[in-house]
């Protein structure tokens, strides 16, 4: 059967380039924040900043079209902040989105996708202008260095990544 290829809206293109601001709005939300207000509150991000997040978390499956916490969204505030948990929950809402399969596939694949091919993709798939498309496709590099390109300070400090220690 041939799968269909979504309709995408410009809004439906991430333009919040950070993962944990993303799970900020989701938590706030969760926890029962309703309104732009009480999601800024409980953040302190401002209204523009909180719509993009809450956005994103819709194209990631997070939140529902209502803006409930969908069961990924759920599983991904049950997690550690910044664990290795929270981060596969992250890569699955982006590998399990419709959207993103569409204007970002093998964005977690093994070798990093340009930023060039991405924006090309999005401009295509959903009209934006070159610039927009290219700045979008900046964040989801970004969510792409956020999950798999961690700096080699972090992977030092995480367990078996560091050098040996001579016994004294």
């Amino acid at each position: 059967m041939p799968r269909s290829t979504p309709e995408i809206k410009s809004g439906d293109v991430p333009q919040s380039s950070n993962l944990a601001r993303i799970r900020c709005v989701v938590t706030a939300i969760a926890g029962g924040a309703a309104t732009l207000e009480q999601i800024a509150e409980e953040t302190d991000f401002s209204a523009r900043h909180i719509g993009y997040a809450a956005r994103a978390a819709q194209t990631l499956g997070l939140l529902d079209a209502d803006r409930a916490p969908t069961p990924l969204g759920r599983a991904l505030i049950e997690t550690e902040q910044e664990s290795e948990e929270e981060r596969d929950v992250l890569r699955r809402s982006i590998e399990e989105s419709a959207i993103l399969r569409a204007i970002a596939p093998g964005l977690l694949a093994p070798k990093r996708p340009t930023k060039r091919a991405l924006a090309a993709r999005i401009e295509r798939s959903s009209g934006l202008s070159t610039a927009t498309s290219e700045h979008r496709a900046s964040d989801l590099l970004a969510w792409r260095e956020q999950l798999i390109e961690e700096p080699a300070a972090t992977q030092a400090a995480r367990p078996g990544k560091s050098a040996p220690v001579e016994p004294g």
